[in-house]
């Protein structure tokens, strides 16, 4: 058996009937059960795709077919007929779409038959755009099966009968694709906001560019679509963007991509656009519109653009002891005062959060015993401290709040929205202390335990009832929205309780596992591929996750400074669980008699 683990984790997904295990045969149990994710750490190059007379063997058979849909989505359709014995390629659908799925259980295999019967769950469908959409949130694990054997008058082995879908395995995925991320203008035209899309690794380097305008140049991600704007009606490549040339990429677009009437800053946001969609790009790019001339930008400013770019390197960290705010010792700043806040002000608070635009600082606490929290919010410029106000509308069980969005100083009418869960139910407030308000949700999945905002302040992940969700945030109109809500699906956990981001495209999770003990992952934000961070951290429930996410531009995917909360106690997430003690904090020392403890620890966003 070479790779049937990973043959029997897309086989699991493919036929939606079920066909059974026979009731009376020798089982044989392949491979070693579900893997704990999958690992998107390699040197970039695919590995070689077979094809149906290059093995007699039916389980290697069998793994190669369920990688034949991988790579060029244009000729996928025929490297998986090719597999298929006549009869069956003549039936197959003629989708392009491919059912990405993962093993549950351990696949079961009779020796000497031709059919292999697995257990597997659909994780998504991945799109000729590189988009995979997450499976419907009713997705669940059925046993599944794929019939190999001979053709009649012809050599070799056949797929016989199999689901009517393409197949891979998330293994299969990071195997044979490379994550992307393009770029779309928030409805305002204020920030970029990313989307994560699948390149395969097949694609030449020079033609990745053309793959990429092709991306743009269609619609973003269907969850997005609401929070975002699309490139103008009508836009379309005029060409294949040819080889960089002298250090220049040169892209040209018809003139609808720039349309008359068009506001000044039109096609300077376009050039944005696009040069963090093709990062890295050259220090030259020449974009023609129509028959007009090419404008060329050498070296020209676009970082800002999308607001990921200002995480630091190094972030300043904060935890709460003794119902105070305090920075951590090894934090840069660590002898300044807690920002915005009065010192009279910084007591019996529970969670907090503190955000920071280039100008002005923004802090919300929770303040209260529990069951009678309340919510108070502060703002100031940058270095100076403000009075706390209470803000209305609020009572009962607060969550943890978090700042969604800061002024960009780009509109007068531009706001510090924040978000806060109150009896599970999400509502948003302001840096004024007006009353919050609940936030409208079509198809709200539930009371959620959890939230936390990605920094382009449009995408938002929650945990509701166990599961992890993702959802656009939209503020464009008189109030704050989220769209329809899409269940996301990290590998081996029985329940999510913690969620938190950890970069433009990577989520930190944390939950329990089948055997009751909990973990943490790193997951992408469609739930396709995942790294484990923390294997095992005990039966303590995981509470609370912080994380600082990496900057886009740094060259990590993942962050390297993230904390939890369980069992009451402070976690950070190192090579193995790290306690934060009192001693860990500035300011003075906590008598130890006190027995008070680190908790809600956070970061300075």
């Amino acid at each position: 058996m070479r790779r049937l683990l990973c043959v029997t984790a897309v086989l699991a997904t493919m036929l939606a009937g079920g066909c059974g295990i026979p009731a009376e045969s020798d089982v044989t149990i392949l491979g070693d059960g579900p893997s704990s994710g999958v690992s998107v750490d390699d040197d970039g190059t695919p590995p070689v795709q077979y094809a149906r007379q290059d093995t007699s063997d039916l389980e290697e058979f069998a793994d190669n077919y369920l990688e034949a849909a991988a790579g060029d989505p244009e000729t996928a359709l025929d490297r998986v007929k090719a597999f298929q014995a006549p009869d069956l390629a003549k039936r197959f659908p003629t989708s392009n779409d491919i059912k990405v799925i993962r093993e549950t259980e351990r696949p079961l295999y009779s020796p000497g038959d031709s059919e292999i019967t697995f257990i597997a769950q659909v994780v998504g469908t991945l799109k000729a755009n590189g988009v995979l959409q997450p499976a419907d949130a009713s997705s669940s694990s059925m046993p599944y099966k794929l019939r190999i054997g001979s053709v009649e008058g012809q050599d070799g082995l056949f797929v016989l009968d199999a689901p009517q879908t393409m197949l891979i395995t998330g293994e299969t995925l990071g195997l044979y694709y490379q994550t992307r991320t393009i770029y779309w203008w928030n409805n305002e035209n204020t920030s970029l906001v990313p989307d994560l899309r699948y390149m395969p690794r097949s694609v030449p380097t020079v033609q990745q560019p053309t793959t990429i305008l092709g991306w743009l140049t269609g619609s973003p991600a269907p969850w997005l679509s609401d929070a975002v704007n699309s490139l103008p009606t009508g836009t379309q490549a005029a060409d294949n963007v040819p080889a960089i040339t002298n250090d220049t990429l040169e892209i040209r677009l018809n003139d609808k991509a720039v349309p008359q009437g068009s506001d000044p800053g039109a096609l300077d946001r376009l050039r944005r656009q696009l040069q963090w969609s093709m990062q890295p790009v050259p220090r030259t790019m020449a974009i023609s519109i129509g028959r007009n001339e090419p404008v060329r930008v050498t070296d020209g400013e676009f970082f800002e653009s999308n607001l990921a770019y200002r995480l630091a390197d190094d972030p300043e960290r904060f935890a709460v002891l003794g119902g105070g705010i305090r920075r951590f010792k090894n934090s840069p700043h660590a002898g300044d005062p807690v920002p915005v806040l009065k010192p009279t002000a910084n007591r019996n608070i529970a969670s907090a959060a503190i955000s920071a635009s280039p100008t002005r600082s923004y802090a919300a606490v929770v303040t209260g015993p529990e069951q009678q929290r309340r919510l108070s919010v502060a703002d100031a410029p940058a270095g100076e401290q403000a009075d706390l106000k209470q803000v209305g509308g609020l009572s009962g069980s607060l969550g943890t709040p978090v700042w969604a969005q800061l002024p960009t100083g780009a509109a007068e009418d531009s706001r510090a929205i924040g978000l806060i869960t109150m009896n599970g139910r999400i509502h948003s407030f302001g840096s004024t202390a007006a009353p919050a308000q609940r936030v409208d949700w079509q198809g709200d999945p539930g009371p959620v335990s959890a939230l936390s905002v990605a920094p382009d302040g449009h995408r938002v992940a929650v945990v509701s009832n166990g599961r992890l969700y993702r959802a656009a945030l939209n503020t464009s109109g008189d109030g704050v929205t989220l769209g329809l809500p899409e269940q996301v699906l990290p590998p081996t956990l029985r329940a999510v309780t913690a969620v938190a981001w950890s970069s433009e495209d990577y989520l930190v999770v944390a939950g329990v596992r089948r055997d009751d003990r909990y973990a943490v992952l790193d997951v992408t934000v469609d739930g396709a591929l995942s790294t484990v961070r923390l294997d095992d951290i005990g039966a303590e429930k995981v509470t609370y996750l912080a994380a600082y996410p990496s900057n886009p531009v740094n060259g990590t995917e993942r962050s390297s400074s993230e904390s939890y909360l369980a069992g009451g106690k402070a976690w950070d997430v190192l090579s193995a669980p790290e306690e934060i003690e009192p001693v860990d904090l500035a300011g003075p020392p906590v008598p130890s008699s006190s027995g008070a403890k680190p908790t809600a620890p956070f970061f300075l966003d």
